[in-house]
């Protein structure tokens, strides 16, 4: 035994005499009041809000308990307190219980006897609660500050609850001392809430993956891709929502949501420029011999990452192997009207609606008259200049294309759940739209297959099925300390290739590239999901 905890019991000993003498006043009577008495004294072990549920109704919050005790005031719970309480809360349970009322705290273990008994808790924001830029978080008067906890905030707090421990007293209120502590439950753990399109078991291996690969600014989101419903939204870094503030002035920006947060997207854009050719009627074998870069009108370079260049190339090649001459020379016969009208109907440059107020912010999608020189279009050929884009719209960019060309908004929503845990209002999917053929979508998707079968993309090479996908190193226009331009790392994909069923898009700032830092991760994902 500590020295701390016996001094204190010491104390406590010296003090039972006085105790239990003022104990008999405040919990007089006998065992026939309690029965006589109908007055009860009251306090709240724990409070609940209304739950926040995956798509299978297993949830994301309150998933975690915790030993939580009501201790009466009496000789046997004084006796009992280093076995009951944890040590940081003997002092001022004591306090409590010395002034004749209900003590409730932590517990050590369980006990269910007339003086002392236990509960198990829920913990809001536990250790196996998932999606914190998803479900957001509370103030300390428990109202949602952000995510789904404001946007649904009036429905959530009506399914709040207490529990409460009780116990029988006199009209004056002390505590009879025959009496026995009861439980009371008014609403507590109640199964009303809101069920969202996320999958618990995807979610939490999305957001183990960005620590397991070491995405510490980054994001990962993943698409049903017949209906876009997002099944997870993952993003680093993270931040404690049992205490908020401590996130506050952190650099690296914790409460950012980095899956719905516009970026320059480098060359997972290249997809968007083949849906518009090939849309167009260019085929897929037009032939350019790329030399390390591309001169436009004599005078502006436009280089290539392999500056040996890659010879002559056709859409499949240059797609594989990223060449930025080959899109350039694409963009410049496609035309910018045609490409950007393409983008325009895949959602970018547009807001994507999450839940009642909460919108995504659009990014930008250049305009065909806003692309004022050729130049501007040879940039956007291979996803820079103006355009931004967050993973969340670039995944579902991708997802029409696993869709056979049919494009639906991404949906976080999925229902409101009564009291009795059935749905009671079904939130409608966004309508979806066709914007290329199906024709088109087919070969595109077997563009995107030859990138990770011989391409950049080798590394997403999934161990039981098929993938198809592009990576991106985007320049971001940020600089460091040192001068140097920050460059963002991408990978847009989706599997099975024959059939898809999930599109998946890992995004990490200031990373090395695409090939690198992201299609591993979409390996990890894919695998994890299939397993």
């Amino acid at each position: 035994m500590s020295k701390r905890i016996c001094a204190l019991f010491f104390l406590l000993c010296l003090s039972f005499g006085v105790l239990f003498v003022k104990m008999a006043g405040l919990c007089g009577g006998n065992v026939s009041d309690v029965a006589a008495s109908k007055n009860t004294v009251g306090v709240t072990v724990a409070s609940s809000r209304g739950n926040i549920y995956d798509c299978n109704m297993r949830q994301i919050v309150n998933c975690d308990t915790v030993l939580t005790a009501a201790i009466k005031p009496c000789e046997e719970s004084l006796l009992s307190l280093e076995t009951i309480v944890p040590e940081n809360e003997i002092p001022s349970v004591y306090a409590t219980l010395s002034q004749g009322k209900i003590a409730v705290c932590a517990s050590n273990a369980v006990f269910d006897e007339k003086n002392i008994k236990t509960a198990k808790t829920a913990v809001r924001y536990g250790e196996n609660s998932l999606a914190p830029h998803i479900t957001g978080y509370v103030d300390g008067d428990g109202n949602g500050v952000s995510g789904i906890e404001k946007c649904y905030n009036d429905i959530l707090l009506s399914y709040s609850g207490t529990l409460k421990a009780r116990c029988g007293a006199a009209a004056s209120g002390k505590l009879l001392e025959g009496a026995e502590i009861t439980f009371l439950k008014d609403g507590y753990m109640s199964a009303g809430g809101v069920e969202l399109t996320v999958d618990r078991d995807i979610q939490k291996l999305c957001e183990s993956a960005l620590g397991e690969f070491g995405i510490d600014r980054g994001a990962i989101v993943v698409l049903d891709s017949a209906t876009s419903e997002i099944r997870a939204m993952a993003s680093a870094p993270s931040f404690d929502r049992n205490a908020p503030e401590k996130s506050l002035d952190d650099p690296s920006s914790p409460f950012l949501n980095r899956a719905v947060t516009p970026y320059s997207v480098g060359s997972v854009f290249k997809a968007v420029v083949a849906c518009a050719a090939v849309q167009d009627g260019i085929p897929t074998d037009l032939s350019f011999v790329c030399t390390g870069k591309y001169i436009l009108n004599g005078d502006i370079s436009f280089g290539c990452f392999k500056k040996t260049g890659h010879g002559n190339m056709n859409m499949y090649s240059a797609m594989a192997e990223s060449c930025n001459p080959y899109f350039i020379n694409l963009a410049l016969k496609t035309g910018k009207e045609s490409i950007c009208a393409m983008g325009e109907n895949l959602g970018l440059g547009q807001k994507i609606e999450l839940a009642d107020g909460w919108e995504t912010k659009p990014g930008i999608m250049p305009s065909a008259d806003s692309l004022i020189s050729e130049a501007d279009l040879c940039n956007l050929a291979f996803g820079q200049g103006k355009l931004l884009a967050s993973p969340l719209q670039m995944s579902a960019v991708y997802a029409a294309v696993a869709n056979n060309g049919v494009y639906r908004a991404p949906s976080l929503m999925k229902a409101v759940i009564d009291g009795n845990g059935k749905e009671i209002k079904k939130a409608a999917l966004p309508v979806p739209r066709r914007v290329m053929s199906v024709d088109t979508a087919k070969t595109v998707t077997g563009l995107l297959r030859e990138t990770v079968v011989s391409g950049s993309g080798k590394r997403a090479e999934t161990e039981y099925s098929d993938a198809a996908g592009k990576t991106a190193t985007a320049q971001s226009g940020w600089f460091d300390e040192s001068g140097n331009e920050v460059t963002h790392s991408w990978f847009c994909g989706f599997f099975p290739y024959d059939s898809p069923r999930y599109v998946i898009t890992v995004f990490k700032e200031n990373g090395a590239g695409g090939a690198l830092d992201c299609a591993p991760v979409f390996k990890y994902i894919a695998d994890g999901i299939k397993r």
